[in-house]
Formats: structure tokens, sequence, C-alpha cells
């Protein structure tokens, strides 16, 4: 059935593609908006569930209908608050765990990462068993000063990726909105196809992101931002 008999379906697509054309232009702008809805909703839903079904199960009395709804209107009210506060500051704190732990394996896997291998993976067998758990929990790992070496700067490097990354919290945002955007567009570049060339659409078969179309648009996306941006006032409002 081709989309134009389907309102519905045009809507949707036409959606997606200005939400992700959207977030691909103006991801840096509309940073701060998207991080205060989503803690707006997650702070409500939070609320919500707690009001709805976590006081109802401790009270010592099962409250009535009414009283029921009250008391989650009331939680939610609250989330809703909590989360505006709470979610961003959790948020900037995650980014810069999320950058410690990545980095600090990171380094861990290119530096001790063959010596490990070799020691507690067995490339004759399959799936778990592959890797020797015994063997790694018996091991006196952190009593051998060349892996304490190796740890030692790993660690070094996860903090200052941790403390670039807490730093730098605006930027990895705006990054993580323009590779949304750009997954959302090039998810709509193979249906859009079908629709210019009059074919059926399926969206649940044809809404996969092709590679070239994700990485042209986080390119472009990443270079508008910098165009933008580069020449606004110094501090932690300029990218590049």
């Amino acid at each position: 059935m081709s989309i134009t008999a389907d309102p519905i379906s045009l809507a949707v697509l036409a959606v997606n593609t200005l939400v992700g054309a959207a977030l691909v232009v103006a991801a840096y702008d509309l940073k701060d908006h998207v991080l205060g809805w989503i803690s707006w909703l997650g702070g409500a839903i939070v609320g919500g569930f707690v009001g709805w079904v976590v006081v109802p199960e401790i009270m010592a009395a099962p409250p009535a209908a009414g009283e029921r709804l009250i008391v989650a209107g009331a939680a939610v009210l609250i989330g809703t608050v909590l989360g505006r506060v709470l979610i961003p500051l959790a948020a900037r704190f995650a980014v810069s765990i999320a950058a410690f732990v990545f980095a600090t394996l990171a380094v861990l896997v290119m530096t001790a990462g063959e010596s490990l291998l070799r020691q507690f993976y067995d490339p004759s067998a399959s799936g778990l068993d592959a890797v020797e758990v015994d063997a790694a929990i018996q091991s006196s790992l952190l009593s051998q000063p060349e892996f304490q070496q190796f740890l030692l700067i790993a660690v070094v490097v996860g903090a200052v990726a941790g403390l670039l990354a807490m730093r730098y919290y605006d930027y990895m945002i705006t990054l993580s909105l323009v590779a949304l955007g750009a997954g959302l567009l090039a998810m709509t570049v193979p249906v859009w196809r079908a629709v210019v060339a009059g074919e059926p659409v399926a969206f649940a078969e044809q809404a996969s992101p092709p590679n070239a179309a994700f990485a042209a648009a986080f390119v472009v996306g990443i270079a508008v931002q910098y165009l933008r941006h580069s020449g606004s006032a110094s501090g932690d409002d300029v990218l590049g």
C-alpha cells in the first residue's frame, strides 16, 4: 500500500524526519530543552509509579480509589520537580563515570589485554567455556608489579577522561543528540526512497539505518554545530 493512502504513516514518517533534522541542525541549542523534557517526564513517571504502586503497598490499609488517585497525583508533582533537579545532575555524573570506565578498560585492554588473554582464554573452546573463570579468580594479578603499573596507568587515564567528560559535558550531550538525529534521518532514507519510487511501504522492514546515510548526517551535524557556535562567546558555550 502506498504511504500517500495512509495519512497516519505519512505523518509518522514526516515527524521522524523533522525531529531528526532538528537534532542534527540544532543539537547544541536544543540540548538543555531535551534534557529538561526528559527530566520532567522521567520524574513524573517515577513519581506516578511510586504513588500508584509503591505507596499503597506499604500503607497499613489499602486506600480507596479516590485516595489512591490523589496520592498518585501528588507523587507525580513531587517526582516532576525532583526529576527536573536531580536527573540533569545524575546525567552529568553518569557521563563522567562512563568515560572513566570505558577509558580505563580501553587502556587495560591495550596494555595488559594480550597477556590476560593468554592466561585466561582458551581458543579451542567456545562461548563461556572459553573463559577460564576459576583461573582468573585464583590468579594473583593485583600482586604482580607489571599489572599494577598497567592498572595505575589505566586508572589515571580513566580519571582524566572522566574529568574531561564532566568539563565538556555539553559537548558530549550535543554529540549524543547529533547521533540520535542522524540515526532518525538515516532510518527514514529507505522509506522515503520507497515513497518516491511508488513502492509499498513497510516501516519494520525498510526503516533500517544505512551506515553511509548515518555517517553523512552525523558529519554534517557536527560541522553545522561547529560553524554555528565556534564564534560564540568564550567559555563553556563555545564549540571548538
